[in-house]
């Protein structure tokens, strides 16, 4: 039962209207929605009730407005929006893989942003296919016959099992039984598919033989699965895709998943260990298949590629209906393997970022410290390590360069500040340090980089008296 000093206290709670009204609540209710800064006003007048009853402490307006605000802005924190990636990791699955840049959304507007051809062939007037120009680049890239893309490269795998080894067995090695993003399982795709699972080899070791051994009326796929996101080093033997070539036979395929898809062979100082589809086709593969938002610097899709009757039945397949992509992801593939296949790879964001040498980039982040005043010895360049990240080259390091911040503070605590930035900031600890990797900098972000280091700066000069004593 509450006693009349509580409910003198009470007396004191803001009314959920007054909340509503503050500037925080107005703003995000365009954002958020009313219903849930509604509910987020009567969770701060519940924890305002909360202090009166069980601390005697009475309510204060502007505490529970702020509290409203904060509540506003880790709800805020939940929607998808921009992030500055300093982490110099540039296909980051938690920051949304593969840059796209604006250039690509602001072509793939014109080309999809009203009505367009997506199942039409507008000089004949009659109804065509999704994507027939993607597959026809996706072909030329990969030296296939024909291509398909589907929504990710497990979906992929998946539709390829479904259509080829539905009640009947798949050779995979025990060493490329792996576990792929979203703790999503090899074994379990394929059982999922219907295609039961045949282990050969070891899982160091296998040999051209265990293939052999496992070759019956219902082996349908011998499955060649890339180290896509780990490598094995040491007592470690495989047959590759031109050996397991010599083994098919009618009925029998030979499929190779590279999940990375490296559209680029043979340029210098480019990444080790990561194949081509090409390559996997002209080493004798049936089928090939590979995410697009990797390596290939698209968006979030599955291709496809090989022999034109194979995917000719792919296509046919009913589960292909609930796989399809829609039409703003074909306009950005389109736009991307364009590029790739007239061999402007740096005119694809995430190649234009890896394929930039370190003294560029070093030179960037001097430049980019010294147009807006924050050199000193607070920011400093030095040498860094990026990585293509994302599945893709497991081990392997690109020179870069990156921005060191020595402020006095723990780098914890300036990877907090720098989070609570707008768009929030994110980089790594090297050396007991906070730092800015410069290679996955974009240039249209380096405005507000500008403002969240400044801002940071200020700060950490008013807290080093504190920090100091």
């Amino acid at each position: 039962m509450e006693k009349p000093a509580d409910n003198q206290l009470l007396r004191g709670l803001p009314k959920i209207d007054a909340l509503l009204a503050t500037e925080a609540a107005v703003a995000h209710v365009r954002i958020l929605g009313r219903g849930e800064v509604l509910a987020i006003c009567r969770q701060a007048v519940e924890e305002a009730k909360r202090r009166a009853l069980e601390d005697g402490e009475a309510p204060d307006f502007d505490r529970i407005a702020a509290e409203v605000a904060a509540g506003c802005r880790r709800a805020r924190a939940e929607l998808l929006g921009p992030v500055i990636n300093g982490t110099g990791v540039l296909l980051h699955t938690n920051l949304g893989r593969a840059p796209l840049g604006r250039e690509l959304f602001a072509e793939a507007a014109r080309l999809v942003g009203g009505y367009c051809n997506l199942e039409i062939n507008v000089l004949s007037r009659r109804r065509g296919i999704r994507g027939p120009h993607v597959s026809k680049l996706l072909a030329e890239l990969c030296g296939a016959e024909d291509a398909i893309v589907v929504n990710n490269n497990a979906a992929a795998l998946f539709l390829i099992l479904k259509e080829f080894a539905a009640g009947r067995r798949v050779a995979v090695s025990r060493g490329e039984l792996v576990q792929i993003g979203g703790g999503f399982r090899i074994p379990e795709i394929l059982e999922s598919s219907g295609a039961a699972l045949a282990e050969v080899g070891t899982t160091n070791i296998t040999a051209l033989e265990d293939y052999e051994r496992a070759i019956r009326d219902d082996l349908a796929i011998l499955l060649k699965v890339h180290h896509a996101n780990f490598r094995m080093s040491g007592f470690v033997e495989a047959p590759d895709v031109r050996e397991l070539a010599a083994l098919r036979r009618p009925g029998l395929l030979l499929v190779s998943d590279l999940g990375s898809g490296n559209p680029i062979s043979g340029w210098s100082g480019g990444p080790h260990g990561e194949p081509t589809p090409r390559e996997m086709l002209a080493a004798g593969a049936d089928l090939v298949c590979f995410s697009c938002d990797k390596m290939l610097g698209g968006v979030q899709a599955g291709a496809i590629a090989g022999s034109a009757d194979l995917i000719r039945r792919l296509a046919q397949n009913p589960a292909m209906r609930i796989l399809r992509v829609s039409k703003v992801i074909y306009a950005m593939l389109q736009i991307v393997l364009e590029h790739h296949v007239l061999g402007e790879h740096e005119r694809v964001g995430l190649w234009a970022l890896a394929r930039a040498p370190q003294e560029a980039v070093r030179a960037r982040a001097a430049a980019f410290l010294e147009a807006h005043g924050l050199g000193g010895p607070m920011f400093t360049v030095v040498d860094s390590a990026a990585t293509f990240g994302g599945g893709s080259t497991p081990g392997e390091e690109i020179p870069s360069a990156a921005v060191r911040i020595s402020s006095g503070l723990s780098p914890d605590a300036v990877a907090r500040h720098l989070q609570s930035a707008e768009p929030p900031v994110v980089g790594t600890v090297r050396d007991d340090a906070f730092q800015i990797d410069f290679r996955t900098i974009l240039e249209t972000d380096e405005a507000s980089l500008a403002g969240a280091l400044t801002a940071f700066a200020a700060s950490a000069d008013s807290a080093a008296p504190e920090i100091d004593g």
